[in-house]
C-alpha cells in the first residue's frame, strides 16, 4: 500500500445517520448515551460536533468509524450500512477509508515518532515502501515534530497529538474523524492543524472541538447536549 494524492484518493462519501440509540449500562442501570434522530453529510463537507464535556462528541466519532455498534439504528456511508457488515469487513472499511485522531492520541510510546505514523502501514506488508516513508516524515515535518526525536512517549502532549494527526493523514483517507484535534497545542500548532483540516478539499471531515477556531473554518456545526442534537448550523 502508498499513500495516495488527492487526486488518485477516492471520492469522500456521503453520511447519514438515522434513528440512532447507544446504550450503556452504569451501577447496573441501562442509559441512551446518544440518540441522534438524523443527520446528512454531502459528500466532502466538514461538521465540527460541539457541546460540553460529556455530551457524547466522542461516542459519535466512534460510531461513525464503526468502532462502536448502537443499540438501534443505521449509520450509512454512500447508501452502504455500516453495521451490516461483520466486523472483519468494517474493520477493512475503516483502514481504506478513515484517519482517526484519537482524544488520547493511542500512540505505541516506546516507538519513535516516524516509526507510529508508519504503523497503519505494517498492516498491508511487511515492507514499506520507501514513498509511504517520505510521505511520513513529511507529514511530521509540516506539523513541526522530528522524525526520529527517540520514543514518542517522551515527547510533550502537543507533539504527540501531531504525530497522531501526521498518522491518520499517511493514506490520505477520504474521511477524517478527529477528536478534540487542537486541545493539547499552543496557538501556532493549532493554526497549522487547522489549517491542515480546513483546506482538505475533497474529503469529508467531522471533529469533535471546544475550539471556536476550528469550529469556524469548518463551517458547519452540529451541537449535542446531553446526547441529543440540540441544533444544526
Amino acid at each position: 500500500m502508498r499513500a495516495t494524492s488527492v487526486s488518485e484518493r477516492a471520492a469522500a462519501p456521503a453520511l447519514r445517520v438515522e434513528n440512532l440509540d447507544v446504550r450503556f449500562v452504569d451501577r447496573g442501570k441501562d442509559f441512551s448515551a446518544l440518540a441522534i434522530h438524523a443527520l446528512d453529510l454531502a459528500s466532502g463537507a466538514s461538521l465540527a460536533l460541539t457541546g460540553p464535556s460529556g455530551c457524547g462528541k466522542s461516542t459519535f466519532l466512534y460510531v461513525l468509524a464503526g468502532l462502536l455498534r448502537p443499540a438501534r439504528g443505521r449509520v450509512t456511508w454512500n447508501g452502504d450500512d455500516l453495521f451490516a457488515r461483520g466486523e472483519g469487513r468494517r474493520v477493512a472499511w475503516r483502514r481504506a477509508n478513515v484517519g482517526f485522531i484519537f482524544q488520547d492520541f493511542e500512540l505505541l510510546h516506546e516507538l519513535t515518532p516516524l516509526q507510529n505514523v508508519l504503523v497503519p502501514a505494517t498492516f498491508a506488508r511487511f515492507s514499506i515502501e520507501a514513498g509511504t516513508k517520505q510521505r511520513a516524515a513529511s507529514l511530521l515535518d509540516r506539523f513541526g515534530v522530528p522524525a526520529r526525536s527517540g520514543a514518542t512517549g517522551a515527547l510533550s502532549r502537543g507533539e504527540r497529538q501531531r504525530v497522531a494527526l501526521a498518522r491518520a493523514l499517511l493514506f490520505d483517507p477520504p474521511i477524517i474523524l478527529a477528536d478534540e484535534p487542537t486541545a493539547s497545542l499552543d496557538a501556532q500548532s493549532a493554526r497549522v492543524v487547522i489549517d491542515t483540516l480546513a483546506a482538505s478539499e475533497g474529503r469529508t471531515v467531522i471533529a469533535a472541538s471546544h475550539d471556536r477556531a476550528l469550529v469556524e473554518r469548518l463551517g458547519r456545526e452540529a451541537r449535542l447536549q446531553h446526547g441529543r442534537l440540540e441544533a444544526r448550523a
